[in-house]
């Protein structure tokens, strides 16, 4: 059984390569128990996907709508007979109903990413590798949103409100798993599947972490999993992931873009900011970025701009082809490799220019909302994670105080390219009282 404490084991995400390689074949598994956004991921996984992505029929990108599957509010107390509606979305486009197939049957685990909808089985920022290999297979493939996550539709939410003193009580790995478990029993009933058709999961992350764990407590349900980027092995202070982030930057090979030069001068930047910081001279870094006055003032606010970066800095998402300006490595570094810009803290102040931050601006999370969830760990569990959603509580950060940890600090004498030493697990774990 998965332990209660906050730390669960070092278990090994994948232990069926050798069985998913014959079922999928031919397959390149990302198997990590680094952090998250190591170079493996950028250099491996995602640019391989990003550059060989085939098109995909158009009978595969219709978006399906949500269906519903009625789950146990907890699965660990016999006298809790409360359910709730989970949401999953289907792609049959290539599956053969007839009896007698042996496809695959694949499983997108949802997680802390982005809320599913139904791109997620047809053109997936979660699952895409299982996406591309629908029509080959002819599998039957399967998104599960995770408990709490959907919640922004109230109807499919283990609880009636959030506001409710313990309504997050739910909300654990060790119930995610046994949602996944209930799952898979319920549509191998529904598709009358049997065990021709081998279940795979997929997940990158805590989805990783979940689609990995699923398959080492339920392997009489699961045949494997890929679980990408999935840092099984909890730790509370993991400064290891600001570490492999600057190794990512050094990458560059697979049209990822980066270099030792560009790594050099991310550090450079940020190193005359933690100089004035530790000068008590905020003044000369609020003058020089353009920033309103007292905009660093207290530690918080100057944790807000420079503990992970004053611009953003794609690493774990990295995306070779994205569109917007300065929006992967190979885009950052064309701009911090530019010594005609100036020096190095000069060309930090136009990446965040080209990346849509007024010279007003603080914080990153008007332009990278995607990131605010570090900096609201800071601020506790129940601060709003957006303005379009005041009300909806940082279930990610609450898993982090409840089971994982995984606070990504940049400290002293580390390898982190940011301002170092003004953020440490102290700062993180106090947003959990």
């Amino acid at each position: 059984d998965l332990p209660s404490s906050p730390h669960p084991p070092p278990w090994v995400a994948i232990d069926m390569a050798q069985h998913l390689s014959q079922l999928v074949a031919p397959l390149v598994l990302c198997l990590m128990s680094a952090p998250r956004g190591s170079a493996a991921s950028i250099s491996g996984t995602v640019q391989t996907d990003a550059l060989n992505r085939p098109e995909q029929p158009k009978a595969a990108l219709r978006k399906p709508a949500a269906r519903y599957h009625e789950q146990q509010q907890d699965h660990f107390d016999s006298d809790n007979q409360n359910t709730w509606q989970q949401a999953y979305y289907v792609n049959d486009t290539f599956w053969n109903s007839s009896k007698g197939s042996d496809a695959p049957v694949f499983l997108c685990v949802g997680g802390e990413g982005p809320p599913l909808d139904g791109s997620a089985v047809v053109s997936s920022v979660h699952c895409n590798i299982a996406v591309e290999w629908l029509q080959k297979k002819q599998a039957l493939m399967f998104a599960l949103e995770h408990r709490y996550y959907g919640c922004h539709n109230m109807s499919a939410c283990p609880v009636s409100d959030l506001t409710r003193p313990g309504a997050l009580m739910y909300l654990s790995s060790r119930q995610a798993i046994e949602d996944v478990a209930s799952f898979v029993r319920a549509m191998n009933a529904k598709y009358k599947l049997d065990a021709r058709n081998q279940w795979v999961t997929w997940g990158g992350s805590y989805p990783g972490m979940l689609a990995g764990w699923s398959r080492l407590k339920h392997p009489e349900l699961i045949h494997a999993s890929v679980a990408s980027s999935a840092p099984v092995a909890a730790t509370y202070d993991m400064p290891e992931y600001m570490d492999h982030m600057a190794v990512a930057y050094t990458v560059s090979d697979n049209g990822v873009g980066g270099s030792e030069a560009c790594r050099d001068a991310i550090r450079a930047g940020h190193s005359w900011i933690e100089e004035r910081f530790k000068a008590d001279a905020a003044a000369e870094v609020e003058k020089r970025f353009g920033l309103k006055n007292g905009s660093l003032d207290t530690l918080n606010k100057r944790i807000d701009f420079a503990a992970s970066g004053v611009a953003s800095f794609p690493a774990q998402e990295n995306d070779p082809l994205c569109d917007e300006p300065a929006c992967n490595i190979f885009k950052v570094c064309a701009i911090m490799t530019n010594s005609s810009l100036g020096d190095e803290v000069q060309r930090l102040i136009h990446l965040r220019s080209v990346q849509g931050l007024g010279r007003n601006e603080a914080t990153l999370q008007s332009a990278a909302p995607w990131r605010s969830s570090m900096r609201l760990g800071l601020r506790g569990v129940f601060a709003p994670v957006s303005d379009s959603d005041p009300q909806m509580p940082d279930f990610w950060f609450y898993q982090t105080c409840k089971e994982f940890g995984f606070y990504q600090t940049c400290e002293v004498n580390s390898k982190c390219m940011f301002v170092r030493g003004i953020l440490n697990v102290s700062n993180f774990a106090s947003g959990c009282n």
